[in-house]
């Protein structure tokens, strides 16, 4: 375990690794991908110390802080991991890695808390810095979805970053939207303004254009995992705070395998 001082020194140092809004494509035999975690540091343990030796990359899909008393050594657990083998972590920012949610579900306080008053500005820094999404395998991996008019993938790339909240629309849809079945393009979300479910259509042409045999991502409250559009979108939700199944997906050379944790 790591403790709270720690996790503030493990940030800074590993927040030279975050290279951009869009990481370099990767192609790797044996890959994890960890869903949200929210505080869950039991969960972010479990997976590394059963997966991580033998993967060959580990990506974490964002929301690592909120909801939980242990956010603070959550993240800086996984950060840590990334500071160990940059080449084997990936980091993707979450719609909770923002100041637009810390201060009202509890990692500002949490963070005050342990580390007294102006300590959360290092994690702001930290945050914006985060990359967005990575195509690893040819699935775009992320945390929330594809967002509405854009249409390769490569568009991320050119998003403004650092972005504290972010403000730029493309970005906050990257977060914050939700698939959906039922619809074919996009249709605005009870989230708020700004955020969008993306439909079948939407999710469909996007994948063609860009050669992608799917997406991956977390963001919402599942029972470990669901799979939307016929399974070209896999959700991976890896926290027990809302009483589920911690889920985490494996694909090794081309086969899929759902274990909880």
């Amino acid at each position: 375990m790591i403790e709270a001082a720690e996790a503030l020194r493990v940030i800074g140092e590993a927040q030279a690794e975050l290279a951009g809004p869009l990481l370099n494509p990767r192609y790797e035999d044996r890959v994890i991908f960890v869903g949200d975690t929210h505080g869950a540091i039991d969960v972010t343990q479990t997976v590394i110390d059963k997966f991580f030796d033998d993967a060959d990359l580990i990506v974490f899909l964002g929301d690592y802080v909120d909801r939980g008393s242990k956010s603070l050594e959550n993240l800086g657990l996984i950060a840590s991991t990334l500071l160990e083998d940059p080449h084997r972590t990936i980091m993707l920012r979450g719609n909770h890695e923002s100041p637009l949610t810390n201060p009202y579900y509890g990692f500002t306080n949490e963070v005050t808390e342990k580390l007294g008053e102006g300590s959360y500005e290092k994690f702001k820094e930290f945050f914006q810095a985060m990359p967005y999404a990575v195509v690893v395998n040819d699935y775009l991996c992320l945390h929330g979805g594809i967002a509405k008019g854009m249409e390769h993938v490569s568009e991320i790339a050119s998003l403004p970053w650092p972005d504290l909240n972010p403000d730029d629309p493309t970005a906050f849809q990257l977060l914050w939207n939700d698939p959906r079945d039922v619809i074919d393009e996009f249709v605005p979300s009870v989230r708020g303004k700004g955020a969008y479910y993306y439909g079948t259509e939407a999710t469909k042409t996007f994948l063609e254009n860009n050669s992608l045999k799917g997406i991956i991502r977390g963001h919402e409250v599942v029972d470990g995992f669901r799979e939307d559009m016929g399974g070209r979108v896999i959700t991976v939700f890896s926290s027990r705070y809302h009483g589920g199944k911690a889920g985490v997906l494996i694909l090794d050379k081309g086969k899929m395998e759902r274990i909880t944790v």
